[in-house]
């Protein structure tokens, strides 16, 4: 794994294309609708996909499998660091644009927030440290080449190493099942309305 560095803005297009790309080309599971129930073009993804990678990128949060980018992290948390304040602010911006204004964003956030709270939520009530899974994608032409796990052993290692747990949600039952393939552990099931369900999964420092 490389953390990312010295990127232009055409760069962080192009990584942004390759994820947007692989969320908008996604066929979801048993009628879900995941996240396009609220991001409906093509281009609106790859908008919303920008607005995340150039803040990761920023804050030094995204990182790619190797120099051919076969596939790409950003993870936050204990250690690792989280989104600098402004890159957060210019971050909401764009994501507001990409779901079509504060009303349609205030629905996204309430709805992926109901049903118990997200799991970083309820570990940060318990005042639990963690390492959070915000974006793990691999491009489609090298998918099922063990791209996911090596990621995966990545993010472990470093919580491991620091006896911290490691946690995720997403947006379909089949994304869960294989993360729990890969030693994740689901926690809950949040019901957030109308053919949209998150899948909230934990791994335990070993």
């Amino acid at each position: 794994m490389i953390q990312l560095k010295n990127l232009n803005d055409n760069d962080i297009n192009v990584i942004s294309r390759h994820i947007a790309d692989a969320f908008w080309e996604y066929e979801y599971s048993n009628g879900e609708l995941g996240l396009k129930k609220f991001i409906v073009t093509h281009n609106d993804m790859f908008t919303y996909i920008n607005a995340i990678a150039k803040a990761a990128y920023n804050s030094r949060l995204l990182y790619a499998t190797s120099d051919k980018h076969e596939g790409y992290l950003f993870m936050a948390g204990e250690s690792v660091g989280s989104i600098g304040f402004i890159d957060g602010m210019k971050m909401i911006s764009a994501e507001k644009k990409a779901l079509g204004g504060w009303k349609k964003m205030k629905k996204f956030v309430s709805d992926s927030f109901s049903d118990g709270g997200s799991i970083e939520i309820r570990m940060r009530k318990a005042k639990r440290k963690f390492i959070r899974i915000e974006v793990l994608v691999v491009r489609k032409e090298y998918q099922k080449q063990g791209f996911m796990k090596q990621m995966m052993n990545y993010v472990y290692d470093l919580a491991d190493n620091q006896k911290l747990p490691v946690i995720l949600d997403t947006d379909d039952e089949n994304k869960s099942a294989r993360y729990q393939h890969l030693g994740m552990t689901l926690e809950r099931i949040r019901d957030c309305g109308d053919g949209y369900h998150t899948y909230d999964l934990i791994r335990e420092p070993v």
